[in-house]
């Protein structure tokens, strides 16, 4: 019997029989919401930060088990008898998911560099993969869209939000599977073939705006604290080589054009945006007004 089980830790008891101590667990991941523990030798648990929205954990759950079940390269989640699908763990929410054992893409790229390329290709095959699947179930990501643009009064010009409302009403109601933070770190290189994780954002919405978060997130996404400059003038040159190989990868298995992607910029950078990451705030704003604030030239 696994010792998750002599716990009293199956993925069919409710999330408050979960409530162990935690402390002496291996963490192998932590982000800036929630940690990933080691719960035994084929699950893990992602538990939430004290103070987490039970509806967003409720959410990423089902999400996620919404695209295992699709056949998208998603982790199974372990259910629990919980009316929400959400375990309690020592106080704080928590999801189970199945354990996927090898290194991200980003860092098996920080021991192989010389992988730039290939991996690169893989990411765009990967997220061709995940927007050929149609998106029944998930939140529209219009709606994430139009309340970011609510939310936006106080950051960008009034201008700025009426070209995002009247842009955002003529671009296609497509509606296919959209990760939502789709990048190199959330994807796990196990054998046999990648995964992806972190499926919390995802929505049924158009690829091009999918890839355009990506784009994005090459784009600004920052470094450590405390990394030296030359090393993030060298980063940035990786990452505008690695986003060329991407981006050129995915229209030539896709046939969607950088055009169509661009549309989609000022858009969702407006939904970054509402993410709130001070580093990212001022050139996200510059972004937005460039794509979306200016008058139209006579």
């Amino acid at each position: 019997m696994a010792r998750s089980d002599r716990l009293g830790l199956s993925g069919h008891k409710s999330g408050r029989e979960l409530s162990v101590v935690v402390r002496d667990r291996e963490v192998i991941g932590r982000g800036r919401t929630a940690e990933i523990l080691v719960w035994d030798d084929r699950r893990v648990m992602k538990l939430y930060l004290a103070g987490s929205s039970r509806d967003y954990v409720r959410r990423e759950a089902e999400v996620s088990r919404l695209a295992h079940r699709a056949g998208l390269p998603a982790p199974a989640v372990y259910d629990t008898d919980a009316p929400d699908g959400v375990h309690e763990v020592d106080g704080r929410l928590g999801i189970l998911f199945e354990r996927i054992d090898g290194p991200t893409m980003m860092r098996d790229l920080g021991t192989r560099p010389w992988m730039l390329i290939a991996y690169s290709r893989q990411l765009a095959s990967l997220h061709a993969r995940i927007h050929a699947a149609p998106g029944e179930g998930l939140p529209p990501l219009r709606k994430r869209i139009e309340w970011s643009i609510e939310r936006a009064s106080e950051s960008i010009t009034e201008r700025a939000r009426a070209e995002a409302g009247e842009r955002l009403d003529a671009l296609p109601d497509v509606r296919q599977v959209c990760h939502g933070d789709f990048h190199p770190d959330n994807v796990i290189l196990r054998t046999g073939s990648p995964m992806v994780i972190d499926w919390g954002p995802a929505s049924a919405g158009h690829p091009a705006a999918d890839v355009a978060w990506t784009y994005l997130l090459y784009r600004f996404a920052g470094t450590p604290p405390g990394t030296p400059t030359a090393l993030r003038l060298l980063l940035a040159v990786v990452r505008r080589w690695s986003l060329c190989i991407y981006l050129r990868t995915y229209s030539r298995l896709t046939g969607r054009s950088w055009a169509e992607v661009r549309a989609w910029v000022g858009l969702i950078a407006i939904l970054r945006l509402a993410d709130n990451i001070p580093e990212e705030r001022t050139r996200l704003i510059r972004l937005i007004e460039r794509e979306l604030g200016q008058a139209p030239s006579l």
